[in-house]
């Protein structure tokens, strides 16, 4: 009989504590949309939003494998904090351009992170509502040469052996060519440009050098390469980043952690390096 009553007494107790124990764990649930702070939210739901270009390889790609260097970046930035990466995919290269799609994706609660960007230097693209992070890496106008000025490694060089540069018309790179005396051929964007030095109608270009990762897809066999060693020239150059709302600041310092330490271990050009991009540190100027 005792032992009866002591497993109806255990009994109570367990199914008592099992009660309020989910009474305490009902309690402490919060729903992460209710989270305030983004990043927060974001570990609680146990995924980062970063808006990407659907188009814009080799930064990003949708529904490519590889999926482009900004998205295997990012994920590893993710993987830092616990969380996988959910993409928002907005066109940059509609009417409207940056601005719009900001507007409709990032401004809008759509992702907490913008990538494919670079600090050219104007604040107007931010609106007054967002914020670089720290650049991941340093890009610009590089010299590829083939044929008879594959041995050639200056503009000046090209220059004295009687040979043209091609160049996108209308672009910085135009420009400088121009200002300083150097022949070029012109071309309309740089697809153009490579299926010009594909076809053997120029010798030597002056290329974006996020287009060698295009050219490695769109051009197999093509025989032009950069010039080894060559670095891009101040003003000619750019670093890349990626932009969140002024006001997720835990968010910033994360990603900017992230790419930090992503930075200094050679992930970051491990990763920009394997799609036929040439990786340089962040440019300091």
């Amino acid at each position: 009989m005792r032992r009866m009553v002591l497993w109806k007494i255990l009994g109570t107790v367990l199914v008592s504590g099992l009660i309020v124990g989910r009474a305490v764990a009902a309690d402490q649930y919060v729903d992460p949309g209710e989270i305030k702070d983004t990043l927060a939210r974001a570990k609680a739901l146990g995924y980062i939003t970063a808006c990407a270009d659907p188009y814009d390889f080799p930064y990003s790609l949708k529904d490519s494998d590889p999926p482009g260097f900004d998205v295997e970046i990012m994920r590893e930035v993710a993987k830092r904090g616990g969380m996988r990466l959910n993409l928002f995919w907005s066109n940059t290269g509609s009417r409207g351009g940056t601005s719009r799609a900001f507007r409709q994706s990032i401004l809008h609660g759509k992702c907490d992170v913008f990538m494919g960007l670079s600090d050219n230097g104007d604040d107007d693209m931010l609106m007054g509502q967002l914020v670089f992070t720290k650049p991941y890496f340093g890009m610009g106008y590089v010299l590829v040469t083939q044929g008879k000025a594959a041995e050639l490694k200056t503009m000046d060089a090209i220059k004295e052996a009687g040979l043209k540069i091609g160049v996108s018309m209308s672009t910085p790179m135009d420009d400088w060519l121009f200002e300083n005396k150097i022949p070029r051929s012109l071309f309309f964007g740089s697809r153009r440009e490579m299926e010009g030095l594909v076809k053997g109608e120029i010798d030597a270009a002056m290329l974006w050098s996020t287009s060698l990762g295009t050219a490695k897809v769109d051009f197999p066999s093509a025989q032009f390469k950069m010039v080894d060693g060559y670095v891009p020239r101040e003003g000619l150059r750019f670093n890349a980043n990626w932009v969140v709302r002024k006001e997720d600041t835990s968010l910033l310092n994360f990603i900017n952690e992230g790419i930090g330490e992503l930075l200094s271990n050679g992930r970051i050009k491990q990763i920009v390096e394997s799609y036929g991009v040439p990786f340089y540190p962040p440019f300091s100027s």
